[in-house]
């Protein structure tokens, strides 16, 4: 997923797309790149919107990285889950991951493909625990961690500790394509829409170093933090 604005990181995405800030060296999107590599995969698609060129210009056909990149262009934003429309003849076939390209995540992919074959799960999430939830997707899970409800960004004023969606799914199901619109969002229309159509949800709650960029403040701190270590 590397098509959002990033409008809420003002002066810095008008110049560049929130996934090709670098961290440590590279841009972010390089970076989960990396983790497709590492985990055998190397049938990369990505979607486009906002200073396309710049992605396209680093990343070129993928064959440099080791991989096959496919693009695809919104002239207008479609959902994060609609995104995935356009790539249903290369997706429908075999099971595939979604990774949010604006975060530096440290985390091995294999372990969420063994989790949802081990929970027979139709898509597994990864949750990561965060001191303050308000911003992010949440879920309700019963003892098993299936999850039962799915709450994207909730109303509070209040700072709640919780497990967050960490942007990171495992899609077992190939018939999501036959409910997925255009305009869906993941947390908001497409993980409730599962549910209720009876798709078995699990969450992976992993304690793992992951660094969201989406304010020109939680940027700087993250680099803080990387350039400390």
């Amino acid at each position: 997923m590397a098509a959002g604005i990033g409008s809420r990181l003002g002066e810095i995405s008008k110049q560049l797309p929130k996934p090709m800030i670098e961290v440590n060296g590279k841009p972010i999107l390089a970076h989960n790149i990396d983790l497709c590599i590492n985990a055998d995969v190397h049938e990369i698609c990505i979607n486009l919107h906002h200073l396309p060129h710049v992605i396209k210009d680093y990343f070129g056909d993928g064959s440099e990285f080791g991989v096959n990149i496919t693009y695809n262009y919104e002239p207008s934003l479609l959902g994060t889950a609609g995104a995935l429309l356009p790539f249903q003849d290369i997706l429908k076939d075999d099971p595939f991951f979604v990774i949010y390209g604006d975060n530096y995540i440290c985390f091995d992919l294999v372990d969420l493909k063994l989790f949802n074959e081990r929970m027979k799960a139709d898509i597994s999430i990864l949750f990561h625990w965060r001191r303050d939830i308000n911003n992010s997707g949440m879920a309700k899970f019963d003892s098993n961690g299936q999850i039962k409800n799915f709450i994207e960004k909730p109303i509070s004023t209040s700072i709640i500790d919780g497990w967050a969606n960490a942007g990171v799914y495992y899609i077992e199901r190939s018939n999501i394509f036959n409910i997925v619109n255009e305009k869906d969002d993941f947390g908001y229309n497409f993980f409730p829409k599962c549910l209720s159509k009876g798709f078995k949800l699990f969450g992976l709650k992993k304690n793992i170093n992951l660094t969201p960029i989406d304010t020109p403040d939680l940027l700087s701190s993250g680099l803080e933090k990387f350039e400390k270590n």
